[in-house]
């Protein structure tokens, strides 16, 4: 069964990633992605993938993910002409990681939609009201309570949410009002 992460935050989050090495308290391993929400509407998305093959190269690798982030910014799916870039990149005979900065949830939306192959049906962030693609569903609870809203509580709320059903690690610097796996 596919697990629904949930995470309502104030109107102001946006999404922070980390690699390898850690960011905010997220630490990633190979085979991990993870979303650090910033609570000033910074954006990252940090990604950590085995490099230990010998065909693999480098140079290769961050000339084609440079080449993706000057797309992103000149495509119509970024707000800006620099919504996009790479904060780091590094690469080892083992791993490779990632950190890419978006300056919006919208820039980071479009670009997991549009160029990491995510699906609309699987993946949003931003403001709930927005939200017509991904189905909110399950029991929502308050972080440290038992408290539990519906989901039509949930619809109804002006926040921005976080809905995924891919396992991300996440880091949030705000309020977290409501979690569903």
């Amino acid at each position: 069964m596919r697990k629904i992460a949930l995470f309502l935050v104030s109107m102001a989050m946006m999404v922070v990633l980390v690699g390898c090495n850690p960011m905010g308290d997220i630490e990633l391993n190979a085979g991990n992605s993870g979303i650090y929400v910033e609570d000033d509407g910074a954006i990252k998305y940090g990604s950590c993938e085995k490099f230990d093959k010998k065909y693999f190269n480098e140079d290769q690798l961050e000339d084609e993910i440079d080449t993706e982030v000057a797309d992103f910014n000149k495509s119509k799916y970024s707000s800006v002409d620099d919504a996009c870039s790479v904060e780091k990149f590094q690469a080892n005979s083992k791993e490779a990681s990632l950190v890419l900065d978006f300056v919006t949830t919208y820039d980071f939306k479009n670009y997991m939609l549009n160029y990491a192959g995510f699906e609309e049906d699987g993946f949003y962030i931003g403001p709930i009201s927005d939200n017509d693609k991904c189905e909110i569903e399950g029991i929502f609870k308050k972080p440290n309570s038992k408290k539990i809203v519906s989901a039509k509580e949930v619809k109804e709320m002006k926040d921005c949410i976080l809905v995924t059903y891919t396992p991300f690690k996440v880091q949030v610097k705000g309020d977290i009002k409501y979690i569903s796996t």
